[in-house]
């Protein structure tokens, strides 16, 4: 079954994004750190579309972009490699984990406390990261 592309972006404009590119796929493949920002930036750009449906009370939606949210702090923990030499990594890993809580949590809440806190954590998560990016001058190389 093929499946004409121009039809499915007219139908789905917001898959246009997440087309498969091999250019870009390779280039992320050989910029891990950029990659981790992307998707620090992707985490929290779900956890805002979330929030908007939660106060929309869209609630399926809302279930999809925390999906959405697990499923990238799953791929950020599988980047994460547990040494010694790199202590940063477990913490890391605990505030994953407390993201993923919250996410979690806010499957069923009334308010946005916890889906807040996740982003919150994400937030900051992404802006140290980008700072770091930044200062050591990878992201300018990269952009």
């Amino acid at each position: 079954m093929t499946i004409n592309n121009t039809e499915t972006a007219a139908k789905a404009p917001l898959l246009q994004e997440y087309q498969r590119n091999q250019q870009t796929e390779q280039h992320l493949a050989e910029n891990p750190r950029k990659t981790v920002l992307l998707l620090l930036q992707g985490a929290v750009d779900k956890g805002n579309l979330a929030k908007v449906c939660h106060q929309s009370n869209a609630l399926v939606e809302k279930g999809f972009h925390l999906g959405r949210m697990t499923t990238i702090l799953d791929a950020l923990r599988d980047r994460l490699q547990f040494t010694q030499a790199t202590p940063l990594a477990y913490d890391l890993e605990e505030l994953y984990r407390y993201a993923d809580q919250c996410i979690q949590e806010a499957v069923f809440e009334k308010d946005s406390f916890y889906l807040d806190s996740a982003i919150e954590i994400l937030t900051e998560l992404r802006d140290a990261w980008l700072e770091m990016m930044q200062q050591t001058g990878q992201l300018a190389a990269q952009m």
